[in-house]
């Protein structure tokens, strides 16, 4: 086993150095060449771009920032992304051969890879939905937990940056604090939450739950005929703010970036016809935003699946040396963040403004001049 990690560490390491050895060839052409290589841009651009229409020249922009993604996309990702959906439909071999479509009876503790094996094309697939216990109640979690975190943690990222946009003392601070998790390292948190642990429990034992005992929210709700279910979720909610304030960094960063690039004349125009705070609110920073709220869900999405429990289900899995099992339990993690990202943000595009197409689209700009 050890050996032929070791091969196969070795056969990455030469490929690597073979790799950068094309690189700097293509770099050190670029440096000698650099005259004939970038004067076809320019002259593209005097040709061409310059001749374009704003907003296509938008679009061509945004392409050109894109591509090094789209090339990277390419070069190292589509290979794997190819050859581990092949992998979850066949038996793998530590070695790394696989063979499609086909499963092995079990010698002992392992594959006998030499007997005859028994056609079975979604093996794999039943046996991460029906065989393994762990992966489809995580999956489950996972995806309830998402959807939930997804909807608390853009709502409150949107309001405390409204807040956060505010003008009162100390607003740089404040800033600062919420900020405070995403700057840390993962060492650093986790060191202050055993210390944190460590002081709740001195505290708990010296009796300084005292407040709870006297006062717990949630049989208070029950009492005044709250239904079960919405306590639930509202204690659940509670429970976790830590957890939503920490996550939440990015998230309050970039609303606060949109709601700072809102052009300010139409608050000044809406002072004026005598709007309150509430009314502007609604009727021009969430408008206005809103292109950030996708932003910002698909982000919380991806982050919260990435910090879900399900990763330490399929660990198990891959450290068993079941590759097979383990692509396809990937596969389904990945088609489920798919689906619930599909989902929110086909239901948010549909209430999606842009306001810079009401600037610059010709259609737009026809129905402002009355044509």
């Amino acid at each position: 086993m050890e050996s032929n990690n070791m091969q196969l560490q070795n056969e990455s390491t030469t490929k690597l150095q073979s790799f950068w050895k094309g690189f700097k060839k293509v770099i050190d052409f670029i440096v000698k060449n650099w005259f004939f290589v970038f004067y076809p841009c320019r002259l593209f651009k005097e040709l061409v771009y310059d001749k374009m229409r704003y907003e296509k020249q938008k679009v061509l922009i945004s392409w050109l920032f894109l591509a090094p993604t789209i090339l990277g996309f390419c070069l190292f990702f589509i290979y794997p992304l190819f050859m581990s959906f092949i992998y979850s439909f066949s038996s793998v071999e530590p070695n790394g051969t696989f063979h499609f479509a086909q499963v092995f009876p079990m010698n002992g503790t392992q594959y006998d890879y030499t007997a005859q094996p028994v056609i079975d094309l979604f093996n794999n697939y039943k046996y991460a939905l029906r065989v393994n216990a762990d992966f489809p109640v995580s999956l489950w979690n996972t995806a309830v937990d998402t959807v939930v975190d997804t909807v608390v943690i853009t709502i409150f990222s949107l309001l405390i940056a409204v807040m956060l946009n505010g003008k009162f003392k100390g607003r740089a601070v404040v800033r600062a604090i919420f900020f405070l998790p995403v700057v840390f390292n993962s060492e650093a948190i986790t060191a202050a939450l055993a210390a944190a642990e460590g002081v709740d429990a001195v505290l708990n034992s010296a009796g300084s739950n005292a407040l709870t005992q006297l006062f717990d929210l949630e049989q208070f709700m029950q009492g005044i005929g709250v239904p079960v279910k919405l306590v639930t979720f509202l204690s659940g909610i509670t429970s976790t703010i830590y957890r939503t304030i920490s996550y939440s960094g990015i998230q309050i960063l970039i609303f606060l970036t949109a709601i700072q690039s809102v052009p300010k004349h139409l608050y000044e125009a809406a002072t004026i016809e005598g709007a309150t705070g509430y009314e502007q609110f609604w009727k021009i920073t969430l408008p206005m935003v809103s292109p950030m709220i996708l932003t910002v869900v698909v982000y919380t999405i991806v982050d919260s699946f990435l910090r879900s429990e399900i990763g330490d289900v399929m660990d198990k899995v891959y450290n068993n040396n079941e590759y097979g099992y383990y692509a396809a339990m990937s596969w389904l993690y990945i088609l489920a963040s798919l689906l619930i990202m599909g989902i929110i943000v086909g239901i948010l595009s549909k209430v999606v403004f842009y306001y810079d197409c009401l600037l610059y689209t010709s259609d737009a700009a026809d129905d402002l001049i009355g044509v």
